[in-house]
């Protein structure tokens, strides 16, 4: 059953990635029927809630739940409900952007989410096995999640007043992507690597709960970045300051436990599956260190002003991270065949898009930054660069094993 969520997810990615790469390709030509504005949406909310949200789903329940649990039949009622408000979104949001239908889909897909963790938390119960850190990250990720969405239910009387696009405005919708990213996305994965980790009966260190509470209190207080652009004060550069100096401690403790734990960590997979998951755990450090930088003022203005830098930053965390550990667990635990020649080209060329368009990403922002211009014919690499994605899970999928 989740071989089957899996693949759901990798076609939601594959769409998102086809409208990225339309994205892209409308810099190059003119796409006259395109509204770029609401074909935005449409990647965004099918990237993160048909991909990353199902992605976590099926591996939450997969990896956390005991047998009988993971096969009720419930969660697979409740799967195929909220890849409905999916399609729902994606329908709704290129036609008509933020209306009547594409907020009565994402309002759904937000229910359904608060009946998965409610059911998730109940079976998960408490279970006597080694579950001492993956259960504490797990029920973080949860509680996270919920609390960005809380954000969602005011964007209504924000809107209803007349604030759109005001201060409030954007706060309320950078509240729900900082704790759904540095939140719900981070502390989920982790709880599944933890997870992977106990069930191979390697001890975790004590030092994992000191991670935890940097990583935990750095992820409050790194929200005050977000609010900086429409009120600079220098109070908030400070607070902001700490919880980039708090996280940047967290990963010195976690580097700290990934080198105790090395010799057994990377006996647990094959070359392929460590590539991936050595992609996501760079891709974590790099995020860390990037938000780190912005712990000098002048930094963090040109960090969120430049909007390749924005983009860039999150595709390290969304492509990088996410999908390149999703993918690595998938083919772990057997959902997808790493063996296959399929499987190979598609990895290969989902990162090399991957890093390509990161590149030219950031190479461009530095550009801006020091008034240099656009480089000779960017838009177009940008486009071909951005085409290696969809492809490159294109062949993914055609590699996943069917479920008899």
């Amino acid at each position: 059953m989740q071989k089957k969520w899996l693949t759901i997810a990798l076609i939601n990615l594959f769409i998102a990635a086809c409208l990225g790469a339309l994205m892209r390709y409308a810099f190059v030509e003119e796409v006259t029927w395109m509204n770029y504005r609401h074909i935005i949406h449409a990647h965004s909310h099918v990237a993160m809630l048909g991909w990353i949200y199902m992605g976590l789903y099926t591996f939450l329940i997969y990896i956390f739940l005991r047998e009988e649990k993971q096969n009720a039949l419930f969660y697979n009622k409740l799967f195929w409900l909220t890849q409905l408000s999916v399609i729902g979104m994606l329908i709704a949001f290129p036609i008509q952007g933020y209306a009547g239908w594409s907020i009565a889909f994402s309002v759904l897909h937000i229910v359904f989410s608060y009946i998965f963790v409610y059911r998730f938390w109940k079976d998960l119960g408490k279970q006597t096995e080694q579950l001492i850190y993956s259960r504490l990250f797990v029920k973080t990720a949860l509680l996270f999640m919920l609390l960005s969405t809380i954000a969602l239910w005011g964007m209504g009387p924000i809107m209803a007043k007349g604030m759109k696009g005001s201060a409030l405005y954007h706060g309320a919708i950078q509240f729900y992507l900082h704790f759904q990213f540095n939140g719900w996305f981070i502390f989920g994965l982790l709880a599944l690597f933890f997870k992977l980790l106990e069930n191979a009966q390697i001890t975790l260190p004590k030092q994992t709960t000191t991670f935890f509470w940097l990583l935990t209190s750095s992820c409050l207080l790194t929200y005050i970045l977000a609010v900086t652009w429409s009120n600079p004060l220098p109070i908030l550069f400070y607070i902001n300051s700490v919880g980039v100096l708090l996280q940047f401690a967290a990963l010195i403790v976690f580097l700290r436990i990934i080198k105790s734990l090395w010799g057994e960590i990377k006996q647990l997979s094959t070359k392929w599956i460590n590539l991936l998951f050595g992609i996501a755990f760079i891709s974590f450090v790099l995020k860390i260190l990037i938000q780190t930088a912005v712990v000098i003022p002048y930094i963090a203005t040109i960090g969120y002003t430049i909007r390749n830098y924005v983009v860039g930053f999150l595709h390290l965390l969304l492509l990088g991270l996410v999908t390149s550990f999703l993918v690595g667990l998938g083919t772990k635990y057997g959902f997808l065949i790493p063996q296959s020649r399929s499987a190979k080209i598609g990895i290969f060329l989902f990162l090399m898009g991957w890093i390509f368009t990161e590149i030219l990403l950031f190479l461009q922002g530095t550009m801006f930054w020091g008034a240099m211009g656009f480089m000779p014919y960017y838009y177009a690499l940008l486009f071909g660069c951005s085409m290696l994605l969809p492809i490159g899970i294109f062949f993914i999928l055609m590699s996943r094993q069917t479920m008899e």
